[in-house]
C-alpha cells in the first residue's frame, strides 16, 4: 500500500497523517493499492474522496484548518474508502443520485464514526 500525504509544509505532520491512514486501513481490514491525500482550497465542504481505477483513492481536505478538523475529515473520507472497497459505494452513489444528503446511510456512518477514530488514534499515540 502506498500512502502519499501532503496536507502541510511540515513533514512531521504529513508523516503523522500517513500513520493515521495506515492505522485506519488496519482497523477496517482494507488494503487499497494507493491513497493520496492533499490539502486544497475546497469550496462547499470539508473533504472529498474519489475512487480511481486499480484500487487507488484520492482524498482532498480543506486547507487552512486546525489539525483536529483535518484529521476528522481524513477519517470521514477514509470511511468512504472502506465503503468503496467493501460496500460498493460507487454503485450506490450512481443509483441514489436523488437521495437527499441527510438520508444517505454512507454519510451517516462517516459522520458518526470519524471523531471516534480520531480519538482512538490520539489515545494510541499518546501512550
Amino acid at each position: 500500500m502506498i500512502i502519499d500525504v501532503y496536507i502541510s509544509e511540515d513533514p512531521a505532520l504529513n508523516d503523522l497523517a500517513a500513520r493515521f491512514v495506515k492505522w485506519i486501513c488496519k482497523e477496517y481490514g482494507i488494503l487499497p493499492r494507493k491513497i493520496s491525500i492533499e490539502a486544497h482550497d475546497i469550496v462547499g465542504n470539508n473533504g472529498m474522496c474519489f475512487d480511481e481505477p486499480d484500487g487507488k483513492y484520492t482524498i482532498l481536505v480543506k486547507d487552512n484548518r486546525d489539525l483536529g478538523h483535518m484529521f476528522t475529515t481524513i477519517a470521514h473520507e477514509m470511511i468512504h474508502v472502506k465503503q468503496y472497497m467493501t460496500q460498493n459505494l460507487g454503485k450506490l452513489l450512481d443509483d441514489n443520485k436523488d437521495l437527499p444528503y441527510a438520508d444517505r446511510w454512507w454519510e451517516e456512518e462517516a459522520f458518526s464514526n470519524a471523531i471516534p477514530l480520531v480519538t482512538r488514534f490520539t489515545n494510541l499515540i499518546s501512550l
